[in-house]
């Protein structure tokens, strides 16, 4: 197999040698892209960071959420693979930036932001999110300090299920973290205290802030986890020619509101303000604000059946348009076009290369192997905050003592 994808791609040290004059080309193809190529004190390779100019276009037109990862590549030098990504409107996965560095440490993520930086700005809408490795805490604090860092909650979720075994602290888990209001979420939360008293101290111990809906303080969306696992297909073409005005999935949202809010009574308490009423709910809606105490608008910033209440009653016939004016435009169909409007072009092949003599002399060293043992090679690395969970001590089962366990327990022949 090896030899098989030798002949067809090429050997790993043809390709090391040729990377510096791939970098060039790479450039020449997609003017605006973000490249860097960095080299160890040997002048063997490091780090390869890449970003093209279709998305960094690209994400100017999307909500401003990236969720930021690591994976090992399985090949003969090893390595891995770093990448930040967003959501489109319609929850599609958008390539923002990938790097190749050695390992996952502070001095690899402080090369991959720092890049990052030049076309990410530090601002307070922006929100990162990861699985809690703790370098890429340290290192969105130090270089995006006006930005808001959260972790994913399916990775937290997995933790808590693996350490404490309790699928109803999971399920309760699941409840919180997704919870728009604050009251809901105590409720799950007191539930999570009372079945497992320990879960609740880790939980408050790594900050409701980073891994809730209710108490996070910067625009999160609906956007709870890491991982992003759709596709880009072929929604763009049938977008071109659509008649709505935002994406396939904001509109079924807005529809289900809309239905929802037809069945509640809006009571105006003053100027752009209302209470809304209905099946034993109360809530809030300030128009000129934009917030309702459910606290939908506040934070997925589309009008929750409470504000479509409220806009019938303030607007009249002319609802349905104010309906988007109080939407967040991220999810405009315009802005789902304008996004992928940009064209990425590949490298052409490498006989036809015309780059400068300095760049094509100029061969990158191969990295150096690990030879201590086959396969790749694990690190250790310190658990971060609401990691360190208490291990399972194994009981016998037998005589309930966790000296021992059944095969070596001396009550196992008693009568």
């Amino acid at each position: 197999m090896e030899h098989a994808k030798s002949n067809v791609r090429g050997t790993h040290e043809h390709r090391y040698a040729v990377l510096n004059a791939y970098h060039y080309m790479l450039e020449v193809a997609n003017p605006g892209s973000k490249t860097a190529l960095s080299l160890d004190e040997n002048e063997r390779f490091k780090y390869f960071f890449v970003s093209y100019a279709a998305w960094i276009t690209g994400f100017q037109e999307m909500r401003k959420v990236i969720a930021v990862d690591g994976t090992f590549l399985r090949s003969k030098y090893e390595g891995v693979l770093l990448s930040a990504v967003a959501q489109d409107a319609e929850n599609h996965i958008f390539l923002v930036a990938f790097c190749v560095v050695d390992k996952e440490c502070d001095a690899s993520y402080d090369y991959f932001f720092q890049n990052m930086r030049s076309f990410v700005d530090d601002i307070d809408e922006l929100f990162i999110i990861s699985d809690r490795h703790p370098s890429i805490r340290k290192m969105v604090s130090t270089i995006y300090p006006a930005s808001h860092y959260g972790c994913c909650m399916r990775h937290l979720g997995k933790n808590i299920r693996n350490n404490f075994h309790n699928s109803k602290v999971v399920t309760h888990f699941y409840k919180a973290a997704k919870a728009y209001d604050r009251y809901e979420f105590n409720d799950h939360f007191n539930q999570i205290r009372d079945l497992v008293p320990k879960a609740a101290e880790t939980l408050e111990r790594i900050g409701f802030h980073t891994w809730s809906r209710a108490f996070f303080p910067g625009n999160r969306y609906n956007i709870m986890t890491s991982n992003i696992a759709e596709s880009v297909n072929s929604i763009g073409v049938e977008l071109v020619n659509s008649t709505n005005r935002f994406v396939p999935s904001i509109e079924k949202d807005i529809s289900k509101y809309v239905n929802a809010g037809n069945k509640l009574l809006a009571h105006q308490i003053d100027n752009y303000k209302f209470s809304v009423t209905g099946h034993s709910d109360v809530a809030t809606v300030n128009l000129q604000r934009r917030t309702c105490t459910c606290r939908i608008l506040d934070l997925d910033k589309i009008p929750c059946p409470h504000t479509m209440a409220a806009l019938r009653a303030q607007y009249g016939a002319n609802f349905g348009n104010q309906i988007y004016e109080y939407s967040f435009p991220y999810y405009s169909v315009e802005k789902y076009i304008m996004a992928y409007c940009e064209e990425i072009h590949p490298v052409p092949p490498e006989d036809s290369w015309i780059v400068p003599l300095d760049v094509i002399e100029r061969e990158i060293p191969l990295p150096y192997i690990d030879q201590r043992k086959p396969g790749r090679r694990r690190y250790k690395r310190r658990r971060g905050v609401g990691e360190s969970f208490p291990t399972r001590k194994n009981k016998c089962s037998v005589c309930r003592d966790f000296s021992h366990k059944r095969t070596t327990c001396p009550n196992r022949n008693a009568p």
